[in-house]
């Protein structure tokens, strides 16, 4: 028997979420340390390209093209996240093994996934914990670095100027004992406004001798233009730290400046069109560039307009209006003042808002919701394996039979094709039950958290909060004839007609006696969030516009239809 032809494959990313990952070098000893000698390695690819985004290596597209057309047979790899982190490589592995074209696939590991149905669930769980883990800890980066920049330090290597030393185990930024004098006699060069950033660079370079700082495998090089350029814009040299996710939120840096804001704010009048406008001086007008005109299409933009009045006083409007960017649109030049955009905003919180009370209770049933989930889940993926196990044992048997020549080749046929049918419309319900299986608890808990106390975070939030809280209730937002429209979020319609008579009961007993109040307050949590049915019933799978049910207990509907309508709207998608 022909032994199996493997490619070996080896990848390596520089991002944060792979600095563990074994070097390509390492990969490669370890594969042919334990394959070398028991398998048929026809050839070794090795990729420096990051696996969170699919249609980006060409490498394994490469691969996978020669197994395709039968060049090869397998893959050999140190671990399966070395093959995929995201959604479409996965598939593309793991149905190329389901059909036999991709006939074996080895990992150093040790972990073998054979063309099973429980083979090929446990390749797809293992890439898709790759996936999670690699989503979860960019997260757990994002807000770590987020937390660092809200303490004033930098998240990357510091500026031209300045050093990263650690002080005690503490990563620190401290001035560059060469370098930070000459920039700082730089910027007085320029701020003289006698100087061209041309002419500084030539000092620099030619009669200060300034050398940028020696790194791995860049600097101890003459400023470029560039450099300089760069230099005289980053606001980080007036000791403020910008978010990248928020240009217009700054932070106090835990380093000392260069220079002084107002130094910094005439730097970038010099400038002139290639400066920036000093970063914390913008207007931050908290509903522009995410709300869209609701004709055209466009983003909404705001600007501040000037009215003088007949004493001389000067009164100071915002207007939001669309940008216009498109032709025959007709909210062009439709105005709206902020404040009246304000109130649609409060006016729309104020049908979802909750009160602690309601907040808390919900997350008692949606805890006690999860759990009853995840046994179920438990129960009904036990059965579907065992059914799918139970079809491919007939494909198997059928095979045998023909083989034998018990049965007609027309025969295997017919019932070949019917029962790969059947075995397909198993596997697709068993990938619906594994997608209900996302993490719809932390969805329900984020947004019930954004909508607690909704109108006061956004009035005293920042202007990314006050976005999230908006969004927190739907997507969508257009802006149409001076009235702000969202798209609710099905599951939260009935929050919307619930949440503001059970805040204003809740308010109506906060004054009674004890006793009366503990009854009072017992019947509106049994409103709020009585035990789902028993056995609720969806509608049949063509009805699946609307989370709506065969039966469900009425006034208890706003956790059946959080609950199910997260669910089903997974489901719309695979």
């Amino acid at each position: 028997m022909q032994k199996l032809r493997y490619i070996a494959y080896a990848r390596k990313s520089t991002e944060e979420d792979e600095r563990q990952a074994l070097s390509i070098s390492s990969q490669k000893d370890n594969i042919y340390k334990r394959f070398g000698q028991e398998l048929n390695i026809i050839d070794c690819f090795e990729e420096s390209m990051s696996a969170s985004e699919p249609y980006k290596r060409p490498v394994l597209q490469k691969i996978l093209d020669m197994i395709d057309k039968s060049e090869a047979d397998g893959i050999v790899a140190w671990h399966a996240d070395r093959l995929s982190r995201n959604e479409i490589d996965a598939s593309a592995i793991s149905y190329r093994i389901r059909k036999g074209v991709i006939k074996d696939l080895k990992l150093v590991s040790g972990i073998t996934f054979e063309n099973t149905p429980d083979g090929i669930m446990m390749l797809q769980f293992s890439m898709s914990q790759s996936q999670y883990f690699s989503a979860k800890l960019s997260k757990d980066i994002r807000r770590g670095n987020e937390k660092k920049r809200e303490l004033g330090q930098l998240t990357g290597k510091a500026q031209e100027g300045y050093l990263n030393q650690r002080i005690h185990g503490q990563a620190v930024v401290v001035k560059d004992p060469v370098r930070f004098p000459l920039i700082r006699r730089a910027f007085d060069l320029y701020l003289t406004g006698e100087y061209s950033v041309n002419s500084i660079m030539t000092i620099m370079n030619e009669d200060w001798g300034y050398r940028t700082v020696k790194r791995n495998k860049t600097g101890d090089m003459p400023i470029s233009r560039t450099s300089l350029y760069n230099i005289f814009r980053n606001v980080r040299n007036a000791g403020l730290v910008p978010d990248p996710y928020d240009p217009e939120k700054l932070y106090k840096a835990d380093f000392p400046a260069m220079i002084t804001m107002e130094e910094y704010d005439k730097v970038q009048v010099l400038l002139g069109r290639k400066g920036l406008p000093r970063l914390a001086s913008r207007k931050q007008f908290a509903l522009r560039g995410f709300i869209r005109c609701g004709d055209c299409g466009c983003l909404i933009t705001a600007e501040d307009k000037k009215k003088q009045l007949i004493s001389g006083k000067i009164n100071l409007h915002t207007y939001y209006h669309c940008t216009g960017k498109r032709k025959g649109c007709t909210q062009k030049s439709v105005y709206i003042k902020e404040d009246e955009l304000y109130k649609d905003v409060l006016n729309l919180l104020d049908s979802y808002e909750l009160v602690p009370k309601l907040y808390d209770w919900a997350m008692d049933a949606f805890r006690e919701m999860a759990e009853q989930e995840a046994k179920e889940r438990n129960n009904v993926q036990t059965m579907q394996n065992n059914t799918i196990a139970g079809v491919q044992a007939q494909l198997d048997k059928l095979l045998d039979m023909v083989t034998r020549g018990l049965i007609t080749d027309d025969d295997y046929r017919s019932k070949n094709i019917a029962l790969k049918a059947e075995l397909k419309r198993l596997q697709e319900e068993q990938a619906e039950t594994a997608y209900r299986a996302r993490n719809w608890y932390e969805v329900a808990t984020d947004t019930f958290e954004k909508l607690t106390y909704a109108s006061e975070k956004f009035v005293s939030g920042d202007l990314s909060n006050k976005k999230d809280i908006l969004l927190a209730i739907g997507q969508n937002p257009i802006l149409m004839d001076r009235k702000l429209e969202i798209t609710p979020n099905e599951w939260l319609i009935p929050v919307r007609s619930t949440a503001k008579r059970l805040r204003d009961e809740l308010e109506k007993v906060r004054t009674l006696p004890e006793q009366m109040k503990k009854a009072s307050e017992e019947a509106i949590c049994q409103e709020w969030c009585r035990e789902r049915d028993s056995n609720p019933r969806r509608r049949k799978p063509d009805d699946l516009q609307s989370p709506v049910f065969d039966r469900f207990t009425i006034p208890a509907f706003i956790i059946h239809i959080l609950y199910y309508s997260i669910n089903l709207h997974n489901s719309k998608k695979l």
